[in-house]
């Protein structure tokens, strides 16, 4: 690891100890998608709805593409809002609902994911503004060089738009400013509402063949002390991987460390790629690591999968690498699920030793399943296991 990512992990590891937020009850979230934070009324059927399911926690999508669904000096408020009165602020009114229905509230953040293809940019929106500030795909690396902003963006959407893992246009950990611009949107966002975590999203590459910018292939060529830009990456394959791993790690720092600095004692807690292998090798998202050094409080791997065997080897992988004193929520994608196999999945977590769960989303649950929710699962607080995970009932919630 290069000796300056090296000391931002460091500094980011001397705040206050990892986990002293967590919360003493088992963990029951639920993602909370911007659709839902598009008017007062459906920021209140929200909340509402997850205190009838028994939810606990809301981890609501503050910024979806690059946008804000808060009050932000530095990022552009979403599209979705401008049907709204520019003194709605989305963040503000879910805390004060939630407040009153004894719900935690997190800030999830998509970190790098950006922006949709296709779609016209907000004025001041970061992509907009910064079109060299995105990933660039190996396919399009030589003509990335020297394309001009508009051009720029077109090649990257058209090269992209076959691949299903490309969600849109991602910013770059390679690039210097885009690290000082995510810090000041985390800082801002956790000076000004009083969240109980953070809750990072997207912290990771599309895939292998990203990210053949220029200021990546740089930071390779500066590390390799050679002078071929565009070989670099094939000359040095171990050495790219790592490269990429790395700038991604000294971008979670940084941004913990920011968090840890404005708000204490929120959590700070990250949606991962489920498989170690495939998250560390292929989205260069060395979670294991992350925790191993105490940058998260609680790990979110997205077991979003519908097979029981597979979501319960996956949690139990995910168990092994969790230190003490670290949460360990494995999302649950009922959005491919049936509420039967939903509930099956929240057992399956609790049997495997998690010490909660978070739910993909809101937005597929109806109000049958919700009720089916508190009956089934989540009408009883379980007492902790020896293990750390959750054990058997103990009384009415």
């Amino acid at each position: 690891m290069p000796p300056a990512i090296a000391l931002l992990l460091a500094s980011a590891l001397s705040g206050p100890a990892a986990g002293s937020s967590l919360p003493s009850a088992e963990m029951r979230g639920l993602w909370v998608v911007r659709t839902a934070l598009v008017s007062p009324q459906s920021v209140d059927k929200v909340v509402d709805d997850a205190k009838e399911a028994g939810f606990n926690a809301l981890f609501v999508q503050v910024r979806g593409r690059g946008d804000a669904f808060y009050d932000s000096r530095l990022v552009s408020r979403s599209t979705l809002l401008w049907q709204q009165p520019d003194s709605f602020d989305p963040l503000k009114h879910l805390l004060a609902r939630a407040r009153v229905q004894g719900l935690e509230v997190h800030a999830w953040v998509n970190v790098l994911l950006s922006a949709h293809f296709g779609l016209p940019l907000p004025p001041g929106h970061v992509v907009r503004e910064h079109p060299r500030w995105i990933m660039v795909p190996r396919q399009v690396a030589t003509a990335a060089l020297t394309a001009s902003p508009e051009r720029l963006l077109r090649m990257v959407a058209q090269s992209s738009r076959t691949d299903g893992d490309v969600e849109g246009y991602y910013l770059s950990p390679a690039v210097p400013e885009v690290g000082a611009h995510l810090e000041s949107v985390v800082r801002e966002l956790l000076q000004r509402y009083p969240v109980q975590g953070l809750h990072l999203d997207f912290i990771r590459y599309p895939g292998a063949d990203f990210d053949y910018s220029r200021p990546a292939l740089e930071g390779l060529q500066r590390l390799q002390g050679q002078a071929d830009l565009l070989g670099g990456p094939s000359k040095f394959p171990g050495a790219w991987a790592e490269y990429r791993r790395d700038v991604l790690s000294a971008l979670a720092a940084r941004l913990v460390k920011a968090a840890r600095a404005e708000r204490p004692a929120s959590t700070v807690s990250a949606a991962v790629v489920p498989d170690e292998v495939t998250a560390v090798s292929h989205k260069h998202q060395n979670w294991p690591g992350w925790l191993a050094d105490g940058l998260l409080d609680a790990l979110c791997p997205m077991t979003y999968t519908a097979d029981s065997h597979i979501f319960r080897a996956q949690v139990e992988q995910a168990r092994t690498r969790v230190q003490p004193g670290q949460g360990l929520w494995p999302g649950i994608g009922a959005y491919r699920l049936t509420v039967d196999g939903t509930i099956e999945k929240i057992r399956a977590a609790r049997a495997s030793g998690a010490s909660g769960v978070v739910v993909f989303s809101h937005e597929s649950l109806a109000a049958g399943d919700l009720r089916r929710l508190r009956q089934e699962v989540f009408g009883y607080v379980p007492r902790a296991s020896a293990g750390g995970g959750m054990g058997v009932a103990v009384g009415a919630r």
